[in-house]
């Protein structure tokens, strides 16, 4: 029987350098599983797109292993690449929020494991038409703290894990401005000075946003729509802060939400966005999109 081959691109800098700790460990897990293991080091921004390109359609599957913009530039990779190949992650990040929602293994020996028992579903991912193509697993999000994610010190996340995001956020408060948008979908159309918004596939978004474990189905080909708009006034804020903590995302006058499968994004000037954690810039327009079924995943079984 041949020995299942696998690329392993991981990311040596990503949470509290695990992968830089690890990866021949890995690697020598893979190896000892029965498994043939290439392994890939991302020096750079892009590496893992790079990598996946030009080599991944050689491999039976592809594993990463690092933080959310680790498996997104992997995603990138394999949805340009048009790549069926099952795709596993071992979460290595400060906040793994996609790897939260998919309920994986955070030790790693375990991820090895299941991606050698290699039993994938196929999952939705999301795409993003703004000055370019770019593709998500699990969040395109503009406004309060979305800068915080792609510009905290390397440093920072490592020591701080999640709360490091919000004390960055914080440096930045009186920055914050809301931005007018007017977003349509299903025949619908959202408009207002949004602080915040996100359309993801995820039970959580940097540790700050949280859904319930019924509230997102992330194969369902659709997105969530969380949109802030600014409060009038303190109290309004409160309410609005007791609506976020308590996952009351549908009775609150400051939210906009809803779900589906695409949303056109006007604005008034370009904007900042963030996908997955990494930095994107849209023009006036953008369009966002549920793609369905589009990534071969290895998820756990039974344990």
């Amino acid at each position: 029987m041949d020995r299942k081959t696998i690329m392993l691109i991981v990311n040596p800098c990503a949470g509290r350098k695990l992968g830089e700790k690890q990866s021949e460990q890995v690697a020598d897990w893979f190896q000892a599983g029965g498994a043939d293991c290439s392994l890939y080091l991302t020096d750079k921004p892009g590496d893992g797109t790079d990598f996946v390109l030009r080599d991944g359609s050689r491999f039976d599957v592809i594993a990463c292993m690092g933080g959310d913009g680790t498996l997104n530039e992997v995603i990138n990779g394999v949805l340009r690449r048009k790549l069926n190949t099952p795709l596993g992650y071992i979460p290595a990040g400060s906040t793994n929020d996609f790897a939260n929602s998919m309920n994986l293994s955070h030790e790693p020996h375990q991820a090895v494991k299941d991606i050698l028992a290699c039993r994938t579903e196929p999952i939705d991912a999301g795409r993003f038409m703004g000055k370019e193509r770019k593709y998500f697993s699990y969040v395109a999000s503009f406004g309060a703290f979305t800068k915080t994610s792609y510009q905290t010190p390397q440093s920072m996340k490592n020591l701080l894990g999640r709360f490091s995001y919000f004390l960055e956020g914080v440096k930045d408060l009186g920055d914050i401005h809301a931005e007018h948008k007017i977003i349509r979908t299903n025949g619908q159309t959202y408009a207002g000075n949004y602080l915040f918004g996100a359309f993801s596939n995820s039970r959580s978004i940097g540790g700050l946003v949280r859904y319930g474990e019924d509230d997102v189905d992330i194969s369902d080909q659709r997105l969530e729509m969380l949109l802030i708009k600014k409060p009038a006034c303190f109290s309004d804020l409160c309410g609005l802060l007791h609506s976020i903590t308590h996952r009351e995302y549908e009775h609150n006058p400051y939210i906009d939400f809803c779900r589906s499968d695409k949303f056109v994004v006007e604005s008034d000037t370009a904007t900042d966005w963030s996908l997955d954690g990494e930095f994107a810039r849209s023009e006036k327009q953008s369009v966002i999109s549920c793609i369905k079924n589009q990534i071969n995943f290895i998820r756990p079984g039974n344990r």
